[in-house]
């Protein structure tokens, strides 16, 4: 995958161009890459996505504290998964936040991005205040000789596939729900950092995992999880909290790899969740909490089995 910025523009190639933030990288955000394949395809150029980094809503309303699906490590990642030939990463700033819809059309499209199509979904909106619509792209499109083609929204059972959607089911650890409208596992990536060394006293080692702080984290808990080190796929079990038993602070974000006893401080590891199989909860002495991750483990296994 070719990533380009504003210094590579204008693009030295015409294109056919979908704009989005498409964080998590969805089913809707899938079918949107495949109809802007498509009709580059047909029309002989390169299909290129539009993205922008930070995320538009934490530069407008840094109040709302947004999380993300996918940091931008993790949004390049599937992208390149999913044989994306161009990315143009556009930086959001308030300053590109003012450009009005008529100067992004002309400045951006027409100028910098070459595009003689642009794929957008049914509520795609842009420029300032958020004016620029489908409407006012077809009404130009043949003044800057491009095709618009706008895809309806992608459902599943009756739900419209959406990051706000997968994000609200996330934030209630209703993993399973959230992965189907993913289209795949929801997943977190990190390096493996230093911890206290409880698990390990315990029997169960964990990797402790330094998590980006925009990241969207699901509840307190435990979890089953796929953990990908180096193109190996291993099971494990996943703890987010503040580990109540020992009356700690901070959250931790640790697995426990089965099977495993490597030294891996400084890996990146991927940890696709799977399910929650508990919430969080503080136990009267350690052997106590040790029962209870054998437990956990046992049913692990039966649901990765």
């Amino acid at each position: 995958m070719k990533i380009y910025t504003p210094k590579d523009l204008p693009l030295p190639f015409e294109t056919v161009i979908t704009i989005g933030s498409f964080d998590g990288i969805h089913l809707g955000h899938k079918a949107l890459f495949e109809e802007t394949k498509n009709l580059a395809y047909l029309l002989n150029i390169k299909p290129a996505i539009v993205s922008f980094d930070p995320h538009p809503r934490m530069v407008l309303f840094p109040e709302s504290n947004l999380k993300l699906l996918t940091t931008l490590e993790e949004k390049l990642y599937l992208l390149s998964k999913l044989e994306i030939e161009n990315l143009i990463l556009i930086p959001f700033t308030k300053a590109f936040s003012e450009l009005s819809h008529d100067l992004f059309v002309q400045e951006y499209i027409v100028d910098k991005l070459k595009a003689k199509g642009i794929i957008v979904g049914f509520n795609f909106r842009f420029g300032k205040n958020k004016r620029g619509d489908i409407d006012y792209l077809n009404k130009i499109a043949q003044k800057y000789n491009f095709i618009v083609k706008a895809i309806p929204p992608v459902t599943l059972n009756n739900i419209i596939i959406s990051s706000s959607k997968i994000r609200n089911f996330i934030e209630m650890g209703q993993i399973e729900e959230a992965n189907k409208l993913l289209g795949r596992p929801y997943f977190i990536m990190g390096k493996v950092i230093k911890g206290k060394g409880r698990g390990k006293n315990l029997g169960f080692p964990t990797a402790n995992i330094e998590v980006s702080p925009i990241k969207l984290l699901p509840p307190a808990g435990v979890y089953a999880v796929w953990v990908t080190l180096n193109n190996e796929k291993l099971k494990g079990a996943l703890n987010i909290g503040k580990r109540p038993t020992f009356e700690e602070k901070e959250i931790s974000v640790e697995v426990h790899i089965f099977n495993f006893n490597k030294n891996i401080y400084g890996e990146t590891l991927k940890i696709e969740l799977i399910k929650r199989i508990r919430e969080e909860k503080k136990f009267s002495s350690a052997d106590e909490l040790k029962d209870q991750i054998k437990k956990d483990c046992k049913l692990i296994e039966q649901i990765l089995h």
